[in-house]
């Protein structure tokens, strides 16, 4: 029997003892991350699958892992011949809700009544969902989740703490707290219950090194509009808080209670359904206050509009980021050209170190190095120490770290692996077809109130019309996280693109079999010099590109144009 197969039949016999028929188990963490450390993960210790992002439900005799199209390959590998099968997801819709749908239509053919979830992994959003969809089913808060019961407990080091200067953070914390104070008061409420990390690390402009791939540190506050009530494990490593923020210790585990104990009886306290647990809500009932549904954290829109001060800490990450990318392609090659043996795991390594010889301080997510067919796998998490790369193999490296003011960077690159090597007329043509996609984003002009979708679709576009497509977003906010919302560049990313949010472009091409292409560089909105209410996108990453992939019968004398104003561009940010 496989140890996966070996935790769900202890989970069942959990089940069977709270007469369950089945639970759901998210990929979240009690802080709603995207990466949780593997230890923490419920899912990936149930499941064994391993990617950021993708729920399971595990039945009596059933168990589906629903994923997206970066994961589609990845989770039919992972979990084959396991008790859970792959639920492959189609672009639009989420993999909660597919998931949620899929197991309404069991349980009712089944005759099933009564299913668990996770209380404190579970955000109200997510929580609505499954109340809406699985309607007329006894849905039962497990208190600590059974999965937490069945495995063995981990122990959480706080790590270190670093303060930020506000000057290129975004402002004081006394300057964030007066800018969401209007918020506050429109909507009735004392202050906001704040469980997203990335929010609250950089409204009180403190980083953390305890968590992978972030640079946030586990709390939770209670924000008032002229304080911030900050709990969290060992207060003693922040050793002078700015002025605003006071103090709560937490034990690990307890930051949420520590947080709620600020609130008083009868208070109005908002939340944010996106970013808060059910956990939460049902703590401020018992707290006796009134909890209020704010829509969107009151944080959301003002963080993703980058200062002056964040974007210059921002263009210097990236440029950081653009050298260890293009050294670590020159790594590749210097390889080739010595006749020495490269891996994708020695590639994985070395694009590490390059990280770390630009000042970085850690890595924003897995570093994604797949070469050949390992491309087609769209987030590619297992390169391989064994199979040499090859001279014509297309090698896709997708790749972000936090330098010192802690603010994700995140590229992608594909190249030849040999300078010497010949493109064939297929790898010229894919690659010049998602080039003139990235090139339509980050050559944009739109009018105000332009939303991300419609950006998607300009992007496509070009593909579109060669009969491409690609089955992910186009790109994503970027700030303390490396996935930020707002904004979001996908078929459903509802608002509108404002000066000064930074987000990827990044379309790509996947073939089972054959590999992949993604370019991504990071943007920024600026308004349109000459064209009033208009506004351009602004690129902020200067990597440079592949010449000998570029098919130049393939593009237009504007694109043209703009890839040589680009290389001038790079030779500047990159001297």
């Amino acid at each position: 029997m496989s140890q996966t197969a070996e935790r769900a039949g202890a989970v069942r016999l959990l089940m069977a003892s709270e007469g369950l028929d089945g639970i759901f188990v998210r990929s979240d963490d009690r802080f709603l991350n995207e990466y949780v450390p593997k230890d923490d993960s419920t899912r990936a210790w149930l499941t064994g699958f391993s990617g950021s992002t993708g729920d399971a439900f595990l039945g009596g005799e059933v168990g589906w892992v629903a994923v997206d199209g970066r994961y589609h390959l990845q989770a039919r590998e992972e979990l084959a011949e396991g008790p859970f099968a792959p639920l492959e997801v189609e672009l639009g819709t989420s993999p909660w809700t597919a998931l949620c749908r899929h197991v309404a239509e069991w349980a009712r053919a089944q005759g099933v009544r009564r299913l668990g979830f996770a209380e404190a992994r579970m955000g109200v959003h997510q929580l609505a969902v499954l109340e809406r969809e699985l309607d007329g089913i006894e849905l039962v808060a497990c208190k600590p989740s059974l999965v937490e019961q069945a495995r063995e407990e981990i122990d959480e080091a706080p790590g270190l703490l670093r303060a930020v200067d506000p000057a290129r953070g975004g402002g004081t914390v006394q300057e964030k707290l007066a800018r969401i104070a209007p918020a506050l008061s429109e909507a009735g409420v004392a202050g906001f219950l704040l469980q997203r990390l990335d929010e609250l690390a950089w409204l009180v402009n403190l980083r953390g090194d305890a968590l992978p791939h972030q640079a946030t540190f586990r709390a939770a506050a209670l924000v008032r509009a002229d304080e911030v009530v900050l709990a969290l494990p060992e207060p003693g490593r922040v050793s002078a808080p700015e002025a605003g923020v006071r103090l709560v210790e937490a034990e690990p585990g307890d930051e949420l209670q520590a947080a709620l104990a600020a609130v008083a009886r009868g208070e109005r306290i908002g939340y944010d359904p996106g970013g808060a647990t059910a956990a939460a809500v049902r703590g401020l009932k018992a707290r006796g206050a009134e909890g209020i549904d704010l829509g969107e954290s009151p944080l959301a829109q003002i963080r993703a509009r980058k200062s002056a001060g964040e974007l210059a800490a921002m263009r210097d990450a990236f440029a950081r980021a653009d050298r260890a990318m293009e050294n670590a392609i020159d790594f590749v090659r210097a390889r080739f050209a010595a006749g020495e043996r490269v891996s994708e795991a020695d590639l994985v390594a070395e694009v590490t170190r390059c990280h770390e010889e630009q000042g970085a301080v850690g890595l924003s997510f897995r570093v994604i190095a797949a070469a050949g067919p390992n491309g087609a796998h769209i987030h590619y998490g297992k390169p391989d120490p064994e199979r040499a790369i090859e001279a014509n193999d297309l090698v896709l490296i997708d790749t972000g770290a936090y330098f010192a003011e802690g603010y994700a960077t995140d590229l992608t690159r594909t190249f030849l692996a040999s300078a010497d090597a010949e493109p064939s007329p297929e790898q010229r043509a894919r690659y010049t077809h998602v080039l003139r996609a990235a090139l339509a984003g980050m050559m944009a002009r739109f009018p105000e109130g332009t939303r991300g979708e419609q950006l998607d679709a300009m992007v496509r576009a070009p593909m579109w019309a060669v009969g491409l497509d690609y089955k992910h977003g186009t790109g994503h906010g970027v700030g303390v996280n490396v996935h930020e919302a707002p904004p979001r560049i996908s078929t459903k990313g509802p608002t509108p693109l404002e000066v000064g949010q930074v987000f990827s472009i990044e379309p790509g091409y996947y073939e089972a079999g054959w590999g992949g292409i993604r370019i991504e560089n990071l943007c920024t909105v600026v308004p349109a010099a000459g064209a009033e209410g208009f506004l351009d996108v602004e690129p902020m990453t200067f990597a440079r590109l592949e010449p000998n992939l570029i098919d130049e019968a393939l593009l237009t004398a504007r694109e043209r144009e703009w890839l040589e104003r680009y290389a001038a561009r790079r030779a500047e940010v990159l001297a």
